[in-house]
């Protein structure tokens, strides 16, 4: 008896759960779920980034003036459908560009962008693209940007997003 009973209720649910992915039937079914029990299925994000980033720099006192990217996309490769820790590695960086760019465009006091975690979470990253180097020299002045842009081989720049000038220790 307790068995048929679990069974029908977890039918139920897998009913109504089923239903709940139908828009027009959302509210009149969340009016019972007081809990928040029913799943809601969405392949897409709610507010899905229209395009892509690119965090590109220049070393101000250096010989070479012209702008270098940091690789933020990797080559696709079969391999990451499975296994691709690297994931949530860009996305991070994509999120902080995003937020970033956000929270410019509120502060009134535009200097104030050099103490967010997102702007130094970019400066940290460009600081450790420039150990990598050989050529390194402690003390680089760095102007970097945020671009977006579309196309994955012939990038296409739409506009500057962001600029920043700062010195990297």
């Amino acid at each position: 008896m307790l068995f048929l009973l679990l069974v029908a209720m977890l039918a139920i649910f897998t009913v109504v759960s089923i239903l709940y992915q139908i828009k027009g039937l959302q509210k009149a079914i969340q009016k019972w779920d007081k809990f928040g029990l029913l799943p809601n299925y969405c392949f897409f994000a709610p507010n899905p980034l229209l395009n892509d980033y690119r965090i590109v720099f220049k070393r101000i006192n250096s010989e070479q003036e012209e702008w270098e990217e940091v690789p933020i996309y990797m080559e696709f490769k079969i391999v990451k459908i499975f296994w691709n820790p690297f994931k949530y590695y860009n996305k991070g960086l994509i999120d902080s560009c995003h937020f970033l760019i956000d929270e410019f465009n509120v502060l009134e006091n535009k200097k104030g962008i050099q103490f967010s975690v997102f702007y130094l979470n970019i400066l940290t990253l460009i600081s450790n693209f420039l150990k990598k180097e050989r050529n390194y020299k402690n003390e680089s002045i760095v102007r970097f940007s945020i671009v977006s842009s579309k196309g994955i081989k012939d990038i296409a720049i739409d506009h500057v997003m962001f600029a920043s000038y700062n010195q990297i220790i």
